[in-house]
């Protein structure tokens, strides 16, 4: 017998020599097999005969066999995250948490795995006594228990019938095991964390095996202390920031079976859970679920995979939902669930202010006056712009604003500390005396950051406020505020974040032609999410300040009256007209050139002409780009786009081949990106 191992590496599957005495079961255990001369930890993904082998030169044994690590479902999504994505398989591997799998197994290989199916399903160590103190009744065990635990599933069953609610439905897919996608449009986040435990509770009998994702760290603290309530010891939590001994522990859990409910960020997505019945994103239409390294996918699509490989349904939900996900729910591949509190809720009143009837650069005189009133009565006011530093610096002369000589990217004026920086490649220098353009000397703040809007604040309204930024230097954070602060903060989205649990009494957008005119066909989408996301910080009798050049543009209509069906229709419509995601998929290439810029260009241009004229296949590209990575110094993009997502998937690999071929360059490929 031959198996083919694969590796957290960026090589393909190897065929290896299966040892006489190995287990049977060999397939999804991790084993340690020779390769470049050492020895690594490997995925049997399959096991054949010697028949079907081609190759059989070189072929080598392998060394050692450990525990199981995926199950057959395990298995077919890796191969779809490696697939979809257009990654090598040992990369989808390497992100699945292998590395800590591999330290449990390589610790307990002394130990022999349990084939006590509940035993792996409720978790090695949750004897009798356990599962009936986590079900409220410590003293009885056995037949009893088994008996009482059925009876209370049958009446728990009967209750949900009874309140003829969302509730059903989802039951229903979990107790038989059925594959099914809800799209639930919260009418708030306090909405949406509703429904979530109330599945969580009402389901729980019948639940083996869940995902709880949420987009930022931040929000763990508080479901966790929610799911520890229902599922006891049965949960653990997985986030980047977690120490590597807890990730191992985590992991170590999983896999023995301990814990089977997982809460945490996009990588939880991929932890080695064995039986999963339901999975939910919370905020699904945040795009910190998309990962930008390594491998590129976006939580929120595995999610609805892995349900359906899994036969388990799954909870998308959000104030806000993706256009994908409101259009999949328009074609009936979602189940859509609508809060009845949608059309009624009392929300803040949204106030457009038109820029332009006033002679001022900065705030709106009526902005001043609310925060003046606001301030007379000890509120809380934020101020949101989405810019660092102080301004822009430009030339009065010849119109000429200080770029970075590395970049091309504008710098951003830092008052206070006069300097100028350029936040793409982080190149700081004094600041500017004299126009790079015109040589001339007549050069003025534009624009406005956040410590411009804090120093006119202070001026005009004889107050001190807070600014708060993501950065690695010494300032002011919101950790620094009492929880019954009153005060006014200035920062970017940033703070926004900060302060999700403080509820304000009005909050002032000033960059919002700034998120309209993003080079992006998503800004709208994007500009309407971030606006309704604002709200929900704001009392229901606060007050919500959009600032801008541009008042009669048709979004801003929309988010003014929290139109969310006006808006989807007509975002949907534009995408259509410009066959865009959801009506088209995209592939994004960035190319980053170390040398031989113009040959390798003219190089790359010969390989993609080929490309250029295939029927259903728009190509756009290639567009120089500014270069992140210090060692390359060009960047070049290129853009597939087409709604035969099987033909483009196809040519975007022959393309990589290609392009890979040559030397002195860096190939990212990004499938259905969110940033373009």
């Amino acid at each position: 017998m031959y198996a083919d191992v694969v590796f957290p590496l960026k090589i393909s599957p190897l065929t290896y020599k299966v040892p006489k005495d190995a287990q049977n079961d060999l397939k999804g255990r991790i084993v340690k097999a020779p390769l470049m001369g050492k020895a690594y930890y490997g995925l049997v993904i399959s096991v054949t005969e010697e028949a079907e082998i081609k190759e059989k030169k070189n072929i080598k044994e392998i060394l050692n066999v450990h525990c199981h690590f995926a199950s057959e479902s395990t298995l077919l999504f890796l191969k779809w995250l490696s697939d979809y994505y257009l990654m090598p398989m040992g990369i989808a591997l390497k992100s699945s948490f292998f590395e800590e799998a591999v330290k449990t197994a390589v610790s307990k290989s002394s130990q022999s795995p349990t084939n006590n199916p509940r035993q792996r399903i409720l978790g090695a160590g949750f004897g009798d006594k356990k599962i009936a103190r986590f079900f409220g009744d410590p003293n009885h065990q056995g037949a009893q228990q088994v008996e009482r635990l059925a009876i209370k599933a049958k009446n728990n069953e009967e209750k949900i019938k009874a309140e003829n609610s969302e509730l059903l439905l989802i039951y229903n897919c979990i107790k038989n095991k059925n594959y099914k996608s809800f799209l639930y449009h919260a009418s708030s986040i306090s909405q949406e964390y509703f429904l979530l435990n109330e599945v969580l509770d009402k389901c729980r009998l019948s639940m083996h095996g869940a995902i709880i994702l949420v987009p930022e760290i931040s929000q763990i603290e508080g479901l966790a202390s929610m799911l520890k309530n229902i599922f006891d010891e049965r949960v653990c939590v997985l986030h980047s920031n977690l120490t590597k001994k807890k990730r191992i522990d985590a992991i170590t859990r999983i896999i023995a079976g301990q814990s089977d409910v997982i809460l945490g960020t996009r990588s939880a997505m991929l932890a080695p859970l064995m039986n999963i019945s339901f999975i939910t994103v919370l905020n699904e239409h945040n795009h910190s679920y998309k990962g930008e390294e390594g491998l590129r996918y976006n939580a929120r699509d595995a999610a609805v995979m892995r349900g359906f490989i899994e036969k388990s349904s799954v909870l998308l939900s959000s104030i806000c939902p993706s256009a994908e996900s409101i259009y999949n729910a328009k074609i009936g591949k979602y189940t859509t669930l609508v809060s009845n509190e949608q059309t009624d809720l009392k929300r803040p009143k949204i106030k457009i202010v038109d820029i332009k009837k006033e002679n001022v650069s900065t705030i709106s005189r009526d902005i001043l006056k609310e925060a003046k009133n606001i301030a007379s009565k000890g509120g809380r006011f934020l101020f949101l712009v989405n810019k660092k530093g102080y301004s822009l610096i430009r030339c009065e002369d010849c119109g000429h604003v200080a770029q970075c000589n590395k970049c091309g990217i504008s710098l951003v004026f830092y008052k206070g500390k006069n300097i100028v920086r350029c936040h793409y490649c982080g190149n700081e220098e004094a600041v500017i005396e004299s126009c790079r353009g015109c040589r001339g000397f007549n050069i003025k703040p534009v624009g406005a950051g956040i410590e411009r809007i804090k120093e006119e604040l202070e001026r005009a309204l004889k107050i001190n406020a807070f600014l708060i930024e993501k950065t690695k230097g010494i300032s002011k954070t919101i950790t620094e505020l009492p929880d019954d602060f009153t005060s006014f903060i200035v920062g970017t989205t940033y703070a926004a974040k900060k302060i999700r649990d403080k509820k304000l009494d009005a909050v002032a957008i000033f960059n919002a032609d700034g998120l309209l005119a993003q080079p992006d066909f998503r800004a709208y989408e994007r500009a309407f999410q971030e606006v309704m996301q604002i709200s929900q910080l704001i009392k229901t009798e606060g007050f919500l300040y959009l600032q801008t050049w541009n008042p009669k543009n048709k979004i801003l209509r929309f988010i003014k009256n929290y139109d969310f069906q006006g808006f989807y229709k007509s975002e949907l419509t534009q995408r259509k007209s410009l066959n865009y995601p959801p009506f088209s998929r995209i592939i994004l290439f960035s190319i980053f050139i170390k040398k031989d810029t113009d040959r390798l260009l003219h190089d790359i241009q010969k390989i993609i002409h080929h490309y250029a004229n295939i029927n259903g296949l728009e190509l756009l590209g290639p567009t120089v780009m500014p270069s992140a990575m210090k060692l390359f110094i060009h960047s070049i993009q290129i853009l597939l786009k087409s709604k035969d997502r099987k033909m483009l998937h196809e040519t975007a690999k022959r393309l990589l081949q290609e392009i890979e071929g040559l030397k002195d360059i860096k190939v990212k490929i990004d499938v259905d990106p969110l940033k373009i």
